[in-house]
């Protein structure tokens, strides 16, 4: 997994962004995730082949122990980038976008 690069990060967070508008910035930094798993700290968006993954940056640190061709996923998959340059939202990624949403 390695970090989105400049255009690749615009595509995420410009598709991100006209769900969520103003709210963008709190997926990133304060996410307010239900559960008994949920970890205070900032999160993070990585890529894998053409997948992108939204995780904690902790989580993600544990994992650079583990080489890259054994791993198949970590955190939540939010959606894939297209070979023609395009990036659409998975299903997957409504639980993590779903409490900061506008509509």
């Amino acid at each position: 997994m390695r970090h989105l690069d400049e255009a690749e990060a615009t595509l995420v967070f410009e598709k991100i962004f006209k769900f969520m508008s103003n709210n963008l910035k709190n997926i990133v930094e304060n996410p307010s995730h239900e559960g008994p798993d949920a970890n205070p700290g900032r999160y993070c968006c990585r890529l894998n082949k053409t997948k992108v993954y939204y995780m904690n940056e902790s989580l993600f640190k544990r994992a650079t122990n583990i080489a890259r061709s054994n791993l198949i996923s970590l955190g939540t998959c939010i959606g894939k980038i297209t070979h023609g340059g395009n990036f659409h939202l998975l299903v997957q990624c409504f639980s993590p976008l779903a409490s900061n949403a506008k509509h």
